[in-house]
């Protein structure tokens, strides 16, 4: 077994044991995310069947819980202790996992997203002396002595930074990078894992359910660490990573200081998902609602004369008040059913799109951006822009049933 985790472990497992696996590795995961020293952990054995079945099992809590804080901080730590390993690795070590990992993908290849890519870079890495060159202090910095060839599409990053070379849509990746792009094929191979993985099957399993108690018993752990702490005084700036409907929003808010009630209602679960804890959703939206209005808008409410009530409302989004049930942001296809200024791609002109996305009509995909608003195809216009914008690759299925939020968008340019 390898620690990329292409495919799960078959057998059988006391549940007691499948529990305690999960919960130790969940312990195991702070640990590394939070830079302490890693002690040795039974259920996290590099390549061990314990190591595979926990890394499995948090992905199906991950996908069923749809916590956004939760699925950023496995990420990150499922990659962190990626390169954790990875560092450990000798030449012998590293030529042995990519034997390991090329065995896989010829068996499997439907299991990964870009097998060409993985499967290219470990057939060079399984050869004695270009791992052991690899390995060595003499492969830094720009070290170009052996060199890969991948689509372009499958490392974006690298080309947005001009960190390889470019010609006729291939890419060649220097051997300095090889280690580099071996955790960014990692991290897209999960995210991918992540956003595709239909376990619709699983939601009333008694048994998952029980775990799924478990690990929630964690996640408030998880949301206090201060990973993703959204501040009032952060929202203008960090806007600039807003999908382009809440950064409508938002620009709205700031010009307008007033939002009607839908709009009011989704931009507040907006924030509170990205990270905003309540006490400064009440200074952000107190701020604005304290000034006067500004220009054409249906809100008829201020700060002074309803502070109880905007209170009242803000703490009941958190669970805090009523029924105690902490509301999520709804998906791109809820947002889409509102009649205003919900999507833009779907409710403005084309004007106004062009200013909202700052792009120019000469842009190459404003062409393609048109193409799928006259389709229907809203979030894959969307999902488009995301790729334009930030260099990346979308894993999302372009699929207008698909489950894509403003919040997977928002945390997508975080990965």
């Amino acid at each position: 077994m390898s620690f990329f985790y292409l495919t799960p472990v078959k057998g059988d497992l006391p549940i007691y044991v499948l529990e305690n696996i999960v919960i130790k590795r969940l312990d195991f995961l702070k640990d590394v995310i939070k830079n302490q020293n890693i002690v040795y952990n039974e259920y996290v054995v590099e390549g061990s069947v314990y190591d595979t079945v926990g890394h499995y099992m948090l992905c199906i809590i991950v996908i069923l819980e749809s916590n956004s804080e939760f699925t950023q901080f496995f990420i990150k730590a499922e990659e962190s202790l990626f390169i954790h390993r990875l560092k450990t690795l000798a030449a012998y070590d590293l030529r042995c996992f990519a034997k390991k990992l090329l065995r896989v993908i010829r068996k499997h290849p439907e299991n990964f997203n870009f097998p060409d890519s993985l499967s290219s870079l470990c057939r060079h890495l399984i050869l004695k002396h270009v791992v052991q060159h690899v390995c060595s202090d003499t492969c830094i910095d720009n070290c170009s002595v052996y060199s890969i060839k991948v689509n372009f599409k499958h490392c974006l990053t690298f080309i947005a930074r001009r960190q390889v070379e470019l010609k006729h849509g291939i890419a060649y990746i220097p051997c300095s990078k090889w280690k580099i792009y071996l955790i960014q094929l990692f991290k897209e191979n999960l995210r991918n894992r992540l956003s595709r993985t239909n376990l619709d099957s699983l939601h009333n399993d008694p048994r998952i359910a029980d775990i799924r108690r478990l690990v929630r018993k964690e996640i408030p752990i998880l949301n206090n660490s201060n990973i993703y702490i959204l501040k009032s005084n952060e929202v203008d700036n960090t806007s600039k990573q807003f999908p382009p409907c809440m950064l409508n929003y938002h620009q709205s808010l700031r010009n307008k200081h007033r939002l009607s009630h839908n709009q009011r209602f989704s931009y507040s679960l907006f924030l509170k998902d990205i990270g905003m804890p309540v006490e400064e959703a009440v200074k952000f939206w107190r701020n604005e609602y304290q000034q006067a209005p500004n220009g054409k808008h249906s809100c008829c409410h201020n700060w002074k004369n309803d502070e109880k009530k905007f209170i009242y409302g803000i703490r009941h989004l958190y669970g805090l008040e009523g029924s105690k049930k902490s509301y999520s942001s709804g998906n791109c296809l809820r947002l889409q059913s509102f009649t205003e200024g919900s999507c833009p791609f779907k409710t403005f002109d084309s004007e106004a799109i062009l200013h909202l996305l700052d792009l120019k009509k000469t842009d190459p995909s404003w062409s393609q951006i048109m193409i799928l608003r006259e389709q229907h195809q809203y979030t894959c216009a969307c999902k488009l822009y995301f790729q334009k914008r930030f260099h990346r690759v979308s894993n999302y299925i372009c699929d207008s049933n698909f489950n894509f939020s403003p919040v997977k968008y928002y945390f997508a340019t975080k990965c």
